[in-house]
């Protein structure tokens, strides 16, 4: 009886495990392959996914997603990345528009790096997309955690916030961050960049803007959800420095790589691990997109750029220098 017990056994130990069947993943990013989605890659690539990324970049062009919402259908990759609002509209479609369905049918979704998916229509909740074949990350800080990060930091009584009205993201940011006046007990004073005759601002207003925050006596200029300040962020910060305003940002870019004060945020590259991370149950553990959470970093970081400190003779606090990551340290 052992034997017989035992010989199917031996034939299958005998025989070459398959190899696991390579899936492809169709990524759409917005503005280049940035840490986002250079930790989506590396994660495929540390722990050995049999993973094919098909790599594509708007280039900040919206007229390229409806090309590549074709390409994607036809392609029938077993996923779909989405970085950005844009992008996510754009291959996703809202809940508004199409329900519990998408723009790709049956194919898989995955987005990240959408800074409000409710507000934008992408998903019925920021715990679950009530649509089956979409799921996502959370990398935004609420603006809740920002204003009490700010205020650890130096008095926050007055908000300052510029913003492009072209910016989906940058309006519902702006929205949220005044529902929240009287529950914090602070007032906004929001500047909105002129647009051209393509719908995008004009050069050459940061001076203007950060100007008319100083004469109305802003505590701080926030940055929460904003390409446009995002991509400009040295002119921007500059601007604001020489009006001696400081810069709180859910981007530790305009920290690390302006000069911007503060950051309170998600590093993009662990949201982008994150996102792989979320991917690998849906192609090699055969989970349902929409019976995943929304999934979301368990901690975030906080960034001071000491050499704007110094310049503005605003030191951080004991209590925040213990925990906060420096940039831009004077060594002696």
């Amino acid at each position: 009886m052992r034997k017989v017990l035992l010989f199917p056994l031996l034939m299958m130990l005998s025989q070459p495990m398959q190899a696991q069947e390579t899936k492809t993943v169709y990524m759409t990013v917005w503005r280049g392959c940035e840490e986002a989605c250079q930790g989506f890659q590396d994660y495929i690539a540390m722990n050995k996914l049999p993973v094919e990324v098909v790599l594509r970049d708007a280039g900040r062009d919206r007229s390229k997603l409806n090309h590549f919402l074709l390409e994607a259908k036809q392609l029938k990759p077993d996923l779909v990345v989405t970085w950005g609002t844009s992008v996510s509209k754009a291959l996703i479609g809202t809940r508004e528009e199409y329900g519990a369905e998408t723009k790709l049918g049956d194919i898989p979704v995955l987005f990240m790096i959408v800074a409000d998916p409710v507000g934008a229509g992408i998903v019925n909740s920021t715990e679950t997309s009530g649509r089956p074949t979409v799921t996502g990350i959370r990398n935004r800080i609420e603006e809740e955690v920002q204003i009490r990060a700010m205020r650890e930091y130096l008095p926050v009584n007055k908000i300052g916030l510029v913003y492009s009205p072209a910016e989906l993201n940058s309006a519902l940011n702006t929205e949220k961050i005044q529902s929240l006046e009287d529950k914090m007990d602070f007032t906004t004073v929001i500047e909105t960049y002129q647009l051209g005759a393509d719908g995008q601002p004009l050069p050459n207003q940061f001076e203007e803007k950060m100007r008319r925050l100083a004469e109305q006596e802003v505590d701080v200029v926030y940055v929460g959800s904003s390409s446009y300040n995002l991509s400009n962020r040295e002119q921007f910060t500059a601007a604001a420095l020489k009006y001696r305003l400081p810069v709180a940002s859910a981007y530790d870019s305009m920290v690390t790589e302006s000069k911007a004060l503060i950051s309170v945020s998600n590093k993009y590259y662990r949201v982008g691990q994150l996102a792989a991370n979320q991917a690998e149950k849906v192609l090699f553990d055969n989970a349902i997109p929409g019976e995943l959470d929304i999934a979301e970093l368990e901690s975030y970081s906080i960034t001071i750029n000491m050499g704007v400190a110094k310049q503005m003779a605003l030191y951080p606090p004991i209590q925040l220098l213990r925990f906060a990551e420096l940039v831009n340290v004077e060594s002696k």
